[in-house]
């Protein structure tokens, strides 16, 4: 077997077992949320800090998100909303716009933009949950990225709870690590 075949074939036999075993569910558009944040930016100062956010379903398929994140001389807000939908009980895609702020200590940026993100997120099993998404951001004078990220979401106590890890990648690498709390659908 070839060496390009084997990563293919573990992952067939990782996602098969799981689309049997979700059940229709979807993903949770309502939750708080929390966690360790690991920051490396090109050219700048690597540094971890904690963060915390949330998310709100409003109506059938609209969300409104909000989030801080303190990282040693770094403060990061955003705040805004979206849509889901599209691929039925398991799956989501969507699409985000927010209002986001930056802050530099040491090199006295204090800087607005925009962010715009789409992706998707899909519950491969009732426990377990998949994101990828992309996103752009502009902060002004301070510049713009263009970032990769993916997530997983492993839930229990009936969906409630969850712990989860992302990574994302751009002018910055960021992994962080988290425990959520979904309330509603």
């Amino acid at each position: 077997m070839s060496k390009a075949k084997f990563p293919l074939i573990l992952a067939a036999m990782l996602i098969v077992p799981g689309l049997a075993l979700a059940q229709g569910e979807s993903p949770r558009w309502s939750y708080v949320e929390g966690g360790y944040i690991d920051f490396d930016p090109d050219g700048g100062l690597s540094d971890d800090g904690w963060f915390a956010g949330g998310s709100v379903g409003l109506f059938k398929n609209f969300q409104i998100v909000a989030e801080y994140q303190d990282i040693g001389e770094y403060t990061f807000w955003n705040a805004g909303g979206g849509w889901h939908g599209l691929l039925g009980d398991k799956a989501d895609l969507f699409g985000q716009i927010l209002w986001t702020n930056v802050e530099i200590e040491d090199n006295n940026v204090d800087e607005d933009g925009y962010d715009l993100q789409a992706g998707l997120r899909w519950k491969i099993a009732r426990w377990f949950e998949f994101r990828g998404q992309v996103n752009w951001v502009d902060y002004g004078d301070a510049g713009d990225d263009t970032t990769v990220e993916v997530g997983v979401i492993l839930s229990f106590l009936k969906d409630r709870m969850a712990i989860g890890a992302d990574y994302e990648t751009g002018d910055a690498d960021t992994a962080r690590a988290f425990l959520r709390f979904n309330f509603g659908k």
